[in-house]
């Protein structure tokens, strides 16, 4: 093989380690389950709400009443997250909005889970310190699957009318979305509800297909010195075997020379003084 083709291979040897490190230890992927965040609506249009929402939230499966999806958190917790919005009238706190988003593994068991939250959130629907009746379906158009319902809602120690409650669950992909309303009117309007289905279910008929929770990140700094030291290495790896024997050989045929330079000055100062130690003294020598 020529000298050529010999700093080629080992340049190449240097790269495709440099890239092994640059995958293992640079750019390392980690579940980020904050990115749910981005398959749910953050402004409302609700009366007698806030805009956005006052909770905003990563939540554990567990603290979810839907066996499936603990059981998909221990089996493929990557693939596996909850994330909860909430929005809530200042001076009324029995007025509010909250939706809760379950990702599952695959369409498959988020069939499972959306038949789970329906018989939780639906058909034995609980509000605390209250009694729910005169339950009506009603549907949201633009999501056909959905199952959505309102009831009467009523202080369970008073019996006395406080509003209305509407609960809607549904599946889009791989999410199942939960959303419960509480709102202080006369009378029974499923539009709000509506409206924020319609909104979700959107949002996620564009993010869902192509979204995941795990995140390779790039950082900056450790790219640069990961490949700066991977640059001088490689430069190492073409010059410094061939360049390295005969810089060795010159500097000791530099080192030999001066060593034998040193000899011949030594002998020839050795015999000058030879000749002067036998000359004979000055008064001998013949004028």
């Amino acid at each position: 093989m020529h000298t050529r083709e010999l700093r080629l291979a080992r340049v190449a040897v240097v790269v495709v380690l440099a890239v092994a490190g640059y995958l293992l230890f640079v750019r390392t992927p980690h579940v980020e389950r904050q990115l749910l965040r981005n398959l749910m609506v953050h402004r409302v249009s609700v009366h007698g709400l806030p805009a956005t929402p006052s909770v905003a939230r990563s939540a554990s499966p567990s603290t979810i009443s839907v066996r499936v999806l603990k059981q998909a958190a221990k089996t493929d917790p990557d693939h596996t997250g909850v994330y909860e919005l909430a929005w809530g009238a200042a001076k009324k706190p029995s007025v509010g909005l909250g939706m809760v988003l379950e990702l599952l593994p695959d369409a498959t068991l988020a069939r499972t889970a959306f038949i789970g939250n329906v018989n939780v959130y639906v058909t034995n629907l609980k509000v605390s310190g209250a009694t729910l009746s005169g339950r009506e379906a009603f549907s949201v158009p633009s999501v056909p699957q959905a199952r959505a319902e309102s009831y009467a809602v009523s202080n369970s120690s008073t019996k006395a009318t406080a509003g209305y409650a509407y609960t809607v669950v549904f599946r889009t992909g791989r999410a199942v979305v939960v959303e419960i309303m509480r709102s202080l009117g006369t009378t029974r309007s499923t539009k709000d509800a509506v409206s924020v289905t319609t909104a979700e279910h959107a949002l996620l008929q564009r993010a869902e297909p192509n979204f995941s929770m795990i995140h390779t990140p790039t950082p900056l700094v450790a790219s640069v010195v990961l490949w700066a030291v991977a640059i001088l290495v490689a430069a190492g790896a073409f010059f410094l075997p061939e360049w390295a024997p005969d810089a060795l050989q010159r500097r000791r045929t530099r080192h030999e020379e001066k060593v034998l330079a040193a000899t011949r000055s030594q002998y020839r100062s050795r015999g000058r003084r030879t000749v002067a130690r036998h000359r004979a003294p000055a008064w001998r020598q013949r004028r």
